[in-house]
């Protein structure tokens, strides 16, 4: 059976996550409709991961299977033309039929944009954090650098049912551009609000809401993290397959 690869991206603000729920606006289920309308039957989209209401995804993998045979190249201008202007798919491929998007994913890397001013930047507000007190950047940066290496992450994470919560963190970068503060994580995956949780201890710990010391509790799993960062500055940013 034809199985087909989609690289997209879209714009989180007005969806309820990845995942089709019984109430709300989700991208999975826009693109089962567009799917639905090109194909004429139901399709079943399996994404790379799920995401939540208000997080937006720079690069996303998803996969379908369907009976019929369609051109790639006319697959991508339909889904265009059907596809409301939140997302967006820029790659059809076909792909071997064992492919599924869920299990294939050998590492993700998050970025988490903050906008650390008391003025709004209009066109950056929709996908970011404005934090308006000036945050300290040397304790901002310390403190997610511990976070660095294998760990378990259980404690900034909404914890599942046998979910291994003990991974490595690979990669951690902090780039601070005037107000603009991008945050990027790189891991083979990640825990649900991990990423938030991460960003927003650190954020209020430099903002001196927080000692210092709050972070090595966390990791040492004496203590839960006191706030998520809000989703609209999360952006998943890349997949590697």
């Amino acid at each position: 059976m034809p199985n087909y690869l989609l690289r997209l991206a879209f714009v989180g603000t007005n969806f309820s996550g990845w995942q089709i729920q019984p109430k709300g606006r989700t991208v999975q289920g826009e693109i089962q409709r567009a799917l639905a309308k090109i194909f004429g039957c139901d399709i079943k989209v399996i994404g790379c991961c799920r995401t939540d209401a208000g997080v937006h995804a720079l690069d996303y993998v998803a996969n379908f299977k369907v009976e019929k045979e369609f051109p790639e190249d006319k697959l991508l201008k339909a889904l265009s033309g059907i596809l409301p202007k939140d997302i967006g798919v820029y790659e059809v491929k076909r792909v071997d039929e064992s492919f599924n998007a869920r299990y294939s994913v050998k590492g993700k890397i998050y970025l988490y944009k903050i906008w650390n001013s008391e003025t709004r930047n209009p066109f950056i507000y929709p996908f970011s954090w404005q934090i308006k007190k000036k945050v300290d950047e040397v304790v901002l940066e310390r403190i997610l650098k511990k976070c660095l290496g294998t760990h378990d992450f259980a404690g900034f994470a909404k914890l599942e049912e046998e979910k291994n919560t003990v991974l490595e963190l690979q990669e951690i970068r902090i780039e601070f551009n005037g107000p603009l503060i991008e945050i990027r994580l790189r891991a083979s995956h990640f825990l649900r609000y991990m990423v938030r949780r991460i960003v927003g201890t650190a954020v209020k710990i430099s903002l001196g809401i927080y000692d210092e010391t709050l972070i090595d509790e966390i990791l040492e799993g004496k203590r839960k993290a006191p706030y998520t960062a809000p989703p609209e500055g999360l952006h998943l940013e890349k997949i590697y397959l």
